[in-house]
């Protein structure tokens, strides 16, 4: 029978293919929002605010999915689009990796960098196998230059990459950030890890009052440790490196640093923070589709502009008091690869209890039997399943190493 006599049941077959790709996706714990999103608002949406006076006042032209400009201090967001959308983050997740691991972490502690640091995806500050650096170091690798072999390196120096995601995975949730899933330390492309314009403000609203990270943000350029020498006694060399934030890079005024971002998932990403006459505000902008700086500028200047005139509206949430944590040592590893920090490991989250595993895997059974129907049917030419007409792949453009960030 031809598909396009049985409207109804060709929709039921499509809906019932997507409900099976959906389950099987939360069996493995990726949320079906990781690759799939609604598709994109315009690209010259401009959305309004009202001022204290009732009137609207509009903001920028953007050509950005989701942004979000709030007051530093108070917490009052003044407007934005789309704030709580879930994407993937790019490099931005690196700002939940220094907030989660610099009170972890003892900073004039050693970590000998590994393979699996070296080889690291994407944008990399020139770690090699082998050398000794300060977990201070890696920080700057890691927020300057976006290196994800330092991001990597620091995970390890806490004992893996799951611990370091368990321990970001609790500072998301003190925070309220309950919107971020952090599968990586880097946040290069992983299906499920996502985040938000309004967590990125939460989360480095939470880094400005960290003394370490303020004066790694607002760092122009370091000198890096390069590999260590083989001669005794002969002088390291060092590289300069420089941030990528071109408001810290170009010496812009009431600059007070932030986080560059793209990969081909996530496209151009970015949070930082900006004073002017005492007040401090945060823009967050998520999958830009134009120059980063310009556009992150707009907002910054609609923000001060309009400060006084507008009412905000809503508020970052306050966090949880901090725990208190001992920092530890970096790691040390074994030729098996086995840390000596088994005791940094997080607990797991309740809701990955053993009680939902029965009916998951009951659930996982029907899914994949439906999944065969619907092959066999695809093939004996009854119907081609595909997703809902709303669904959007997230790809924007094809994979460029050279702009993993």
């Amino acid at each position: 029978m031809p598909t396009h006599s049985c409207p109804s049941r060709l929709a039921l077959h499509k809906r019932l293919a997507w409900i099976a790709v959906t389950t099987i996706g939360l069996m493995a714990g990726v949320p079906a929002t990781a690759s799939i999103a609604s598709p994109p608002p315009s690209p010259t949406a401009t959305p309004t605010v009202e001022s204290r006076g009732g009137e609207s006042v509009a903001m920028p032209k953007m050509r950005a999915w989701t942004y979000i400009v709030a007051d530093a201090d108070t917490g009052d967001v003044l407007g934005g689009r789309d704030w709580h959308w879930k994407l993937p983050p790019a490099s931005t997740m690196k700002t939940l990796t220094a907030l989660s691991l610099v009170n972890r972490l003892q900073l004039d502690s050693q970590y000998r960098a590994r393979k699996v640091d070296i080889q690291a995806e994407g944008s990399k500050v020139g770690l090699k196998e082998g050398s000794s650096y300060r977990v201070r170091d890696l920080f700057d690798g890691m927020l300057m230059p976006s290196g994800n072999d330092a991001a990597t390196a620091l995970a390890s120096a806490y004992g893996g990459m799951q611990p370091a995601t368990q321990a970001m995975a609790a500072e998301a949730e003190r925070l309220g950030a309950t919107d971020t899933v952090a599968k990586n330390t880097s946040g290069l492309d992983e299906p499920g890890q996502v985040t938000t314009a309004y967590d990125l403000a939460l989360i480095l609203r939470e880094s400005l009052k960290n003394p370490q990270l303020q004066e790694i943000y607002k760092q122009h350029h370091v000198d890096f440790p390069d590999v260590e020498p083989t001669e005794p006694g002969a002088a390291r060399k060092t590289i300069r490196i420089w941030t990528e934030n071109r408001f810290i890079l170009n010496n812009y005024p009431g600059a007070l640093g932030g986080k560059t971002g793209f990969t081909s998932q996530a496209g151009r990403t970015y949070v930082g923070a900006m004073e002017r006459n005492g007040r401090k505000l945060i823009v967050a902008v998520m999958r830009s589709a134009e120059s980063t700086e310009r556009a992150v500028n707009r907002l910054f200047e609609w923000g001060f502009a309009n400060y006084n005139n507008i009412k905000p509206v809503d508020k970052l949430v306050d966090p949880q008091p901090a725990d208190e944590t001992t920092p530890v040592a970096a790691a040390s590893y074994d030729e098996q690869g086995n840390s000596n920090l088994p005791q940094v490991a997080v607990v797991e989250s309740s809701s990955e209890g053993s009680g939902r595993t029965p009916l998951l895997v009951l659930i996982a059974t029907a899914a994949l039997g439906l999944g065969f129907v619907i092959w066999r049917r695809r093939h004996r030419g009854e119907f081609a399943p595909s997703p809902p007409d709303d669904a959007h792949e997230v790809d924007l453009r094809e994979r460029d190493g050279s702009n993993l960030r």
